[in-house]
């Protein structure tokens, strides 16, 4: 697992970063790294847009917890306590995880946000775009607890976007099936 932003996460045996900018890079190093630091403002955007069209409410409580709170978007080069409103619109931790990840049933209890945020899709190493291929082997999924629901990430091709209640709703991410984990 791995974090984008101020405030990453992490589970025991897992690991966590913040993308941040190294100091003494080369001019070569320096260019690149700008270039990944604008696609961390069109992430920003992304995510933002994708929220606010899955619930306006989602979209609206965190906006107004990152005014009250004055917390950065990932994609700031440094945290800065005063800023446009429109710079709050985005979503301040990003959490990337890969096909071998896995953690137990827990509910996220003392988060400032109050929405958890997934977007899930097996992608070709060749082209980074999302497979529509449904695998064999089930068992890859997000799966609540309390509600007795899973969504199987190998029976359903394409992209899975999923939203919930940070605080109320138990989750986690089910171990996948040996089979439909990329080994290199």
């Amino acid at each position: 697992m791995k974090g984008i932003g101020f405030c990453p996460g992490s589970d025991s045996g897992k690991y966590a970063g913040v993308y941040s900018r190294k100091p003494g890079l080369n001019p070569h190093k320096i260019e690149l790294d700008n270039m990944q630091w604008t696609k961390l403002q069109q992430y920003d955007k992304l995510i933002y847009s994708r929220i606010s069209n899955f619930s306006k409410l989602a979209a609206n409580e965190n906006q107004s917890l990152m005014e009250e709170a004055k917390l950065p978007k990932f994609s700031q080069i440094k945290w800065t306590s005063s800023k446009p409103k429109e710079e709050f619109k985005s979503f301040t931790n990003v959490i990337v995880t890969q096909d071998e990840f896995f953690n137990k049933p827990h509910q996220d209890l003392n988060y400032l946000n109050a929405w958890n945020y997934g977007i899930f899709s097996f992608l070709s190493k060749k082209d980074f775009h999302s497979l529509s291929t449904i695998f064999t082997p089930s068992g890859n999924g997000l799966h609540f607890p309390k509600l007795k629901m899973d969504i199987d990430f190998s029976k359903q091709p394409g992209i899975i976007e999923s939203l919930w209640k940070t605080s109320t709703m138990g989750h986690h991410k089910k171990k996948p099936h040996p089979e439909i984990i990329s080994h290199d």
